[in-house]
């Protein structure tokens, strides 16, 4: 077996594992459905200074 036969068996069977990899992961979707929470509120300017 030359060389060039074993780094292509090699880059195809990387391929073929990506891409069974990237099909469960489409298949099952994002883990977190909850869309982030907001990390801070703004609310105006208060008149008169600090709260």
């Amino acid at each position: 077996m030359s060389t060039a036969v074993k780094v292509s068996a090699f880059a195809a069977a990387l391929v073929a594992v990506f891409a069974v990899a990237w099909a469960i992961g489409s298949a099952i979707g994002p883990l977190d459905e909850e869309p982030p929470a907001p990390t801070s509120e703004h609310h105006g300017h208060h008149p008169g200074g600090a709260p």
